[in-house]
């Protein structure tokens, strides 16, 4: 059955897996792209006589080269199996995620708060974090907007359920490579209310 590992260190779980070498092809990119797919599905359809393992290991899957390997993962050629190498499942998806088989190897280490002093905010504070945000990666843009909510937390603000569901819109929105900016201005603008609201 074909497999998605979460996880920061594909190759140490690679080599967890034993598979013999002759048996192996790794495809390796950190922006999956069309080409890249193209290139996997190709070799998927070389036939072969023992059990292939093809991997696939990102940091990012654009969506078109996720969908040109739906059919292919879907209904992989004989003795095909397909192991993808992605640090977090969002990177991928929904239709591909329920097509595989999920096993988690992620190695959890505690996130830094961001260096923005969300206590004492200002336009022109926002306005910088959000020139921040802007060229990139998805996986940085998504270990920033945990690192925000991180720096809430450790400030002592307290976020009600709809500005939570703010941050979940926002991981959403990154995932589905939409403008991230117009998703977390409102959730640091209403910061500056409720600092203000605080210190009255």
């Amino acid at each position: 059955m074909s497999e998605i590992y979460l996880t920061q260190e594909p190759y140490e779980v690679l080599n967890e897996l034993n598979i013999p070498k002759a048996q192996l092809r790794v495809f390796e990119s950190d922006e999956f792209k069309v080409d890249n797919a193209k290139e996997v599905i190709a070799e998927a359809y070389i036939s072969s006589a023992e059990e292939k393992f093809i991997a696939l290991i990102g940091k990012n899957f654009n969506k078109e080269a996720q969908n040109a390997l739906l059919k292919v993962l879907e209904e992989p050629p004989h003795n095909i199996h397909f192991l993808i190498f992605v640090p977090y499942k969002n990177v991928l998806i929904p239709t591909i995620r329920s097509r595989m088989r999920l096993i988690n190897k992620t190695i959890f280490t505690p996130l830094p708060p961001l260096e923005l002093d969300v206590a004492n905010l200002n336009y022109a504070k926002i306005y910088e974090f959000l020139k921040s945000l802007e060229g990139i990666s998805r996986l940085e843009a998504q270990e920033r907007i945990e690192r925000l909510l991180i720096s809430i937390h450790q400030s002592g603000i307290t976020l009600s359920q709809k500005e939570l569901d703010f941050f979940d819109l926002a991981l959403r929105a990154n995932a589905g490579y939409e403008r991230l900016g117009l998703i977390v201005a409102p959730i640091l603008i209403s910061l500056i209310e409720k600092n203000r609201t605080r210190k009255k």
